[in-house]
């Protein structure tokens, strides 16, 4: 069902590429800050992610919601940390956050870890509805983000034309093997930061179909407008290339501010396949989107 609502969604904002296909963008200006897919073979790659460092005002942990919102995955900032789970009050107050801006408030649990998946269950009264990240402490309040389905039909023919152009501008696979092909765009999100720029993140796809092993090429882009500018720059970006089943993929769960700075930031979920991880992008008091911090990869 997960994979039909995607497809469903590439289809109809592709439509929209076609429609704005005519539309002459600004030059692209070269991104504030990018990491590139490394090649790795003639098939498969990965992406290289800096050393990063866990945002403290973020609180003790990161909560992604699992399969019901009665139940949490708990992500250690670091693996490395065997005092993480213990500092983590029983029960312990929890801050959820959905990706349209809501906000929820539930008792984390007792944390189990099941090979090596450290869950636990979420009680409220009422119990949680939907949710997508949460947070034990810290400093943290939620953006809005507006999805592709949310967006006006113009807005978003626009939107999708700029993460087309960003992406045409980026460079291409050493071997050359997606110049060429058209960009759909899978994914669609727009977050308005206040007294800040316009931020616009998308997730698009160049495929090559070969019956045996289909090939993927997965762009993730932010792009951001300042002011009184008519075009989006590259704010971030990240490509991988591999086969359709275990590409690296990546969806906004939600944009927050952190810290008593209340820095805007976008949380991540990354999916090779079989295993995910987590990840934090920060927008710095320069301008500039970096990745923050990433999680070590789980089979949750």
């Amino acid at each position: 069902m997960k994979q039909f609502r995607r497809i469903v969604a590439a289809v109809s904002i592709s439509l929209a590429i076609a429609a704005a296909a005519c539309r002459r963008d600004q030059p692209v200006k070269p991104p504030a800050d990018s990491t590139h897919a490394v090649p790795t073979g003639a098939v498969e790659s990965t992406t290289a992610h800096p050393v990063s460092t866990w945002e403290a005002g973020a609180g003790s942990v990161l909560l992604v919601s699992s399969d019901v919102p009665t139940r949490a995955i708990v992500v250690l900032p670091s693996e490395n940390d065997s005092t993480a789970l213990a500092t983590i009050p029983h029960p312990a107050s929890a801050t959820l956050l959905g990706r349209g801006g809501d906000v929820q408030t539930a008792d984390l649990a007792n944390v189990n870890d099941s090979a090596g998946c450290h869950l636990a269950p979420l009680t409220a009264a009422p119990p949680p509805h939907a949710w997508t990240v949460g947070f034990i402490g810290g400093v943290v309040a939620p953006l809005p983000v507006d999805s592709a389905a949310s967006i006006a039909h113009a807005d978003s023919v626009q939107l999708v034309a700029s993460l087309n152009r960003l992406a045409s501008a980026m460079p291409n696979d050493s071997a050359g093997r997606f110049t060429g092909l058209p960009f759909v765009v899978q994914s669609l999100w727009r977050i308005v930061v206040t007294d800040g720029p316009a931020v616009v993140v998308g997730a698009l796809v160049r495929q090559i179909n070969q019956e045996a092993t289909p090939l993927q090429e997965r762009t993730f882009i932010v792009g951001e407008r300042l002011g009184t500018d008519t075009a989006f720059t590259m704010g971030y970006s990240e490509r991988s290339y591999g086969q359709e089943e275990t590409v690296e993929s990546r969806e906004l769960l939600a944009a927050i501010l952190v810290g008593d700075t209340k820095t805007p930031a976008i949380v991540l979920s990354r999916d090779y396949g079989d295993e995910n991880a987590y990840s934090i992008l920060e927008r710095g008091a320069d301008g500039r989107w970096r990745l923050r911090w990433t999680s070590r990869r789980r089979h949750c």
